[in-house]
């Protein structure tokens, strides 16, 4: 394949690529694919990314990656950094965030934030966690791939979420596709 036909901004986009700590990266080819806009959410990453968080797409955006669905209905990102460095990160970007419920019902989220992009948002998930029988799962953010010059979330970690979630028909995608990959 041209190296143009691989995971970078696209041309003419004003996005710039960013270097990011990846875990077993794997670049996927670009696929056709309906989604939000890519500025509101390239922000928040780089504004968390500058602040040395770590940070990862998750939800439709990781499935729509791994060629599971072909339509990203919002941006899900999660990270492990502190409440109070995701705040700074946030006030640093120039759209409106608001402070969502975490922590509620199955959710031991630490907190979320909705960040208005234009006609969707960005939920940042910061220390996504679930409850599963009184305790507490914590779901780590680790980045195992580069989609649309975003980093993508760890699907085993999305596979248990979307379990504890009672969302089945993800999780079945995810297990499929878990099966069916190549191992190396």
């Amino acid at each position: 394949m041209k190296s143009r036909d691989w995971i970078g901004p696209p041309e003419g986009s004003g996005l710039v690529a960013r270097v990011l700590p990846v875990l077993h990266a794997v670049e996927v080819p670009v696929s056709p694919v309906a989604s939000p806009p890519l500025p509101a959410v390239v922000a928040v990453l780089d504004a968390l990314q500058a602040r040395g968080a770590v940070a990862a797409v998750g939800g439709s955006g990781l499935l729509a990656a791994l060629g599971l669905i072909g339509r990203v209905r919002d941006w899900d990102v999660t990270t492990d950094a502190t409440t109070q460095t995701v705040q700074a990160a946030l006030s640093a970007i120039r759209l409106p965030v608001v402070v969502a419920s975490a922590g509620q019902g199955g959710y031991a989220t630490r907190a979320r934030f909705a960040v208005r992009g234009v006609g969707h948002d960005v939920d940042v998930l910061v220390g996504f966690a679930l409850r599963d029988d009184g305790h507490v799962v914590a779901l780590p953010t680790r980045v195992t791939r580069i989609w649309r010059g975003l980093p993508i979330a760890d699907p085993e970690v999305w596979l248990q979420a979307y379990r504890l979630l009672g969302r089945q028909d993800r999780a079945d995608l995810l297990q499929r596709w878990h099966h069916e990959r190549p191992h190396p």
